[in-house]
């Protein structure tokens, strides 16, 4: 269990951590250890041995330590294969933990036949060895979740999972203890070699500039990069927020500029309610130049709120809150009110689907005043083939709110699917306001704010089709997120 969690970290960087990449880990995991239980029956009938139960435990370990020692080539091999997207992480888990899993698989019908003595105890043999198995992968994700991944980088935790199957084929007690004491040292030692000096596990390209921090939390790889005039924060391979890399410097148009249009559809708006920090940007601008709205920042890692606050210069106001937990989760049991909600939550590679739901949307509503308005923020690029993703969620907000609106130059310009961002602002208001009334609040926010960008991003106002149908309205009981990004309908 503890490799099935660490797993997800190395395919993460190539292949992101889709519904689809799951389900590529829990087969695998579950086909090999099918065939191990199989292969360790047989040969325990054949060759009731400890020492060859010792064996298969040092190739567990081996395995383990050389596969993941540098595994870039099979990661790169396996996300340019020629088969449907979904299945390239398929084939990298399957070359990458079904072997090691199949002899891992193979250790408890082995020792429940060395146990048992008789025939009258096979029975409780068994039940008792399943019991210490169950024990251990209980103990292995538990460690593997809540304490390995969240302190340290995934090779020292591929390194130690293989050291310990090593050391496991040391505990049997079978004769021949000292050639099994050097043939685990000889490969212990040389993995620690490969592990010190070798490339490490495959990333996609690193951002171009240079790197200022890095660290790997219980949900991203976090990086720090400074790129010329601004730094960056990155979640995985994806840049998540930046600020200017030296004080008083501005930067040009982004898509905070699209949420921060909002204002326009609240002029009084004095609490803005924001899921997904990041590095801190809407509630910075806020509070450096409109300090009479209070904001209420929902962030789900904490590791992300102390790198706002180091590296980008975050520092909520007197009247101003920092929530650590899930945004659904806290706006419904934390926030009384608000006049506008900015989701701005994607992973590396998603927006967590019960963000974007009819429940959620209905949730935000009863959160909101009479004229209150909720923003979006969605990458073109991680919204489907044909923005199926973007499609439904759109098609979903208009079943709760009675206005929306959608910001994004490609569209306005014909140019579909769209891959940059796109904005969405979805209002209760029932009545919608003309391109002129929205320029003319525009430009008051943008000089409230002091960017004039904001006012230029209202020109990206899209009134063309709406391409909602035959995509779903997403709910809490079918969201099918990852099917809309990943698969053509």
């Amino acid at each position: 269990m503890g490799l099935e969690i660490v797993g997800s970290r190395v395919l993460a960087p190539v292949f992101g951590t889709s519904l689809f990449v799951w389900g590529a880990l829990i087969t695998t995991f579950l086909a090999a250890l099918a065939a191990g239980y199989a292969l360790g029956g047989r040969l325990a009938d054949r060759r009731p041995d400890p020492a060859l139960l010792a064996n298969v435990l040092l190739a567990a370990g081996a395995l383990v330590i050389v596969l993941f020692a540098a595994p870039d080539f099979v990661l790169s091999a396996a996300s340019g294969a020629p088969v449907p997207d979904r299945f390239r992480a398929l084939l990298a888990a399957i070359v990458l933990f079904g072997p090691p899993s199949v002899f891992m698989g193979a250790v408890t019908p082995f020792a429940v036949r060395l146990a048992a003595r008789e025939l009258a105890l096979v029975g409780s043999a068994a039940g008792r060895l399943s019991a210490v198995s169950t024990a251990g992968s209980i103990l292995g994700a538990f460690s593997t979740a809540f304490l390995l991944i969240p302190t340290f980088p995934t090779r020292p935790i591929l390194f130690g999972l293989g050291a310990s199957l090593l050391a496991a084929a040391l505990l049997v007690p079978a004769p021949r203890f000292a050639r099994r004491l050097v043939s685990a040292a000889v490969v212990g030692a040389t993995a620690a070699l490969v592990f010190l000096v070798g490339p490490g596990i495959s990333t996609l390209p690193a951002p171009a500039g240079t790197l200022v921090y890095q660290k790997e939390t219980a949900y991203h790889r976090i990086r720090v990069v400074d790129q010329g005039l601004r730094r960056a924060l990155y979640f995985d391979n994806r840049v998540q927020g930046y600020a200017p890399a030296r004080p008083g410097m501005t930067l040009g148009l982004n898509y905070t500029d699209g949420l921060a249009l909002s204002l326009a559809f609240v002029p009084r708006a004095t609490r803005v309610v924001v899921i997904g920090l990041g590095a801190g940007m809407m509630p910075s601008t806020l509070r450096k130049r409109a300090p009479e709205i209070r904001t209420t920042s929902i962030e789900i890692d904490p590791e992300v709120v102390a790198v706002a606050r180091k590296y980008f210069a975050f520092a909520p106001g007197p009247g101003d809150r920092v929530i650590v937990g899930d945004g659904r989760r806290e706006l419904d049991r934390q926030v009384d009110g608000a006049d506008i909600i900015v989701v701005d939550a994607y992973y590396s590679d998603s927006l967590p689907f019960h963000l974007v739901t009819k429940e959620f949307d209905e949730l935000c509503a009863k959160k909101l005043g009479p004229g209150g308005a909720v923003a979006v923020n969605f990458g073109g690029d991680l919204t489907g083939p044909r923005n199926q993703l973007f499609w439904s969620a759109l098609r979903t907000l208009g079943e709760v709110f009675p206005r929306v609106y959608v910001f994004s130059q490609e569209l306005k310009e014909g140019v579909s699917p769209f891959r940059s961002t796109a904005i969405v602002i979805a209002t209760r208001a029932a009545e919608r306001l003309d391109p002129g009334t929205l320029a003319d609040r525009a430009r008051a926010v943008a000089d409230r704010l002091g960017r004039p960008t904001v006012s230029e991003y209202a020109t990206r106002l899209y009134e063309g089709e709406v391409r909602t149908a035959g995509v779903p309205i997403l709910t809490d009981a079918y969201g099918p997120t990852d099917a809309l990004q990943h698969l053509e309908r």
